[in-house]
């Protein structure tokens, strides 16, 4: 969030008083830990936000941009997910992880893609993965050096929502310009502290 190191302390500190519940899980999986969010089986979004997703995603077809614990997790839940992932040695950790837990509802599919230089994303297979099937679940959470191509990712799977289906959006806060053009019946947004992180995150599920 672009706030001074004293406005991060202060949010940081406001959001554990408002979520007390939270003060275990954050010392545990954040402030005396270096594990990474897989590793707890987690995606790397708020607590709120993961708690709100679990109840989600039960039985649903959820495709993914970018994949890590967020697909470990929900796999336990979902009936199917596909997932679409821009860097092979990150996808061969997570099919490893998943071969581990004997989870074989989960489909990864590799298309690079050079974020750092983010020529003609609209037109890549990246993008386009999501095409050709209709998704109750959409999760935007990959990689956005540009902080552009998750706006892109949102724009290309909106028009495609049926009813009662719902894009979730992490790291909202770089985003919000969403809050204004969309065609959701409603928004929640979860904004508290998560795993593996030391300051507060936002996340964002659109409901249609």
């Amino acid at each position: 969030m672009n706030l001074t190191n004293v406005q991060r302390v202060k949010k940081l500190i406001s959001n554990l008083l408002s979520n007390a519940d939270l003060i275990i899980p954050y010392l545990r999986m954040s402030v005396f830990s270096r594990k990474l969010p897989i590793d707890f089986d987690m995606p790397w979004w708020s607590f709120l936000a993961i708690e709100r997703a679990d109840n989600l995603l039960v039985g649903k077809r959820v495709f993914e941009y970018g994949t890590g614990g967020s697909t470990l997790r929900f796999a336990k839940i979902a009936s199917r997910i596909l997932s679409v992932e821009d860097n092979a040695d990150w996808m061969a950790i997570v099919r490893d992880r998943l071969a581990k837990n004997n989870i074989k509802n989960v489909e990864i599919r590799l298309c690079p893609f050079d974020f750092e230089n983010p020529i003609d994303f609209e037109s890549s297979d990246y993008i386009s993965a999501v095409d050709g099937e209709l998704w109750d679940v959409v999760i935007i959470d990959g990689q956005d050096w540009s902080f552009k191509q998750r706006l892109a990712c949102f724009r290309r799977v909106e028009p495609k929502m049926k009813a009662d289906s719902i894009i979730i959006v992490d790291d909202f806060w770089r985003y919000e310009e969403l809050l204004t053009s969309n065609r959701a019946k409603s928004v929640e947004i979860f904004e508290s502290v998560g795993p593996s992180r030391i300051g507060v995150t936002s996340t964002a599920i659109f409901f249609y």
